[in-house]
């Protein structure tokens, strides 16, 4: 049975719900579009140890913006990459399977080859290297932690487990910056301040990017970074009895999983 997108989100929120690093170097922030308010309550639901879901609304009352937040000291975030070169592309679902993961989205840019445009690091090896006349932001993953920086902070010897390089950024310093006017179909990460939860953004419908990071400011985040959107949007998500699938147009050749620490 196939939903439109909005349907799509809707039930997948509904299911949700029921269930019951890199170092920065400091540079001046960007220009927010507008002071930074007292962040508005949000309200999450558990759907697992260390792992919770909620939803915002955007502007316009009806698109639903569906988070899920993963506490880093009890979860893993990874970045994976295909193998070869251009790497082999995969679906969100099917990598979530394939490991056995909590949760996969989408990553970064990449180009007609599906070769990534900009850094990508996955367990520990530089797979993709750094695109340095850029305007746009490192997500860093490093144990029980993550850092969302500007290209020009990210340090020349910076090790990091995991990353992806791509833009813009939505959110700095708890503001949002001031974007392009753009409406499309979005995924993002959005990170507390000491970068100890990580939360998956995806918004199944076409939702501007100003909205977006206005939002996600007002709900308090520190950061966050869009990743590529349009029909590489997707998400697998099974968590107990919660299964969430909302599938992009095409496989994707890096993608953000989430995973169990192991014991």
């Amino acid at each position: 049975m196939c939903f439109d997108p909005s349907v799509r989100l809707l039930f997948a929120v509904s299911l949700a719900l029921l269930s019951g690093a890199c170092r920065a170097r400091a540079a001046p922030a960007p220009a927010p579009v507008a002071p930074v308010a007292v962040p508005a309550p949000v309200a999450w639901r558990a759907l697992a140890s260390g792992v919770d879901a909620a939803t915002l609304t955007s502007a316009d009352g009806v698109t639903q913006i569906l988070l899920t937040r993963f506490d880093l000291t009890l979860t893993r975030a990874e970045v994976a990459v295909g193998a070869g070169w251009p790497p082999r592309p995969e679906t969100a679902a099917a990598l979530r399977r394939r490991v056995g993961a909590l949760a996969v989205v989408n990553g970064g840019f990449f180009d007609e080859r599906r070769a990534p445009l900009g850094l990508r690091v996955a367990d520990g090896k530089t797979r993709a290297p750094l695109r340095k006349a850029s305007d746009w932001g490192v997500l860093c993953l490093d144990a029980q932690r993550a850092r969302i920086v500007h290209t020009r902070e990210l340090p020349a010897d910076a090790h990091a487990r995991g990353a992806i390089q791509v833009g813009p950024r939505l959110v700095v310093d708890g503001a949002p910056l001031a974007l392009k006017p753009q409406r499309a179909r979005r995924t993002a990460v959005a990170l507390d301040r000491a970068g100890r939860h990580l939360t998956l953004v995806i918004v199944d419908a076409p939702i501007d990017a100003n909205d977006l990071a206005a939002r996600l400011a007002a709900a308090g985040f520190d950061t966050a970074l869009a990743l590529d959107g349009g029909p590489s949007t997707q998400l697998a998500l099974e968590i107990g009895d919660t299964h969430v699938d909302l599938p992009g147009g095409y496989p994707v050749p890096d993608l953000l999983v989430l995973k169990p620490t192991p014991r």
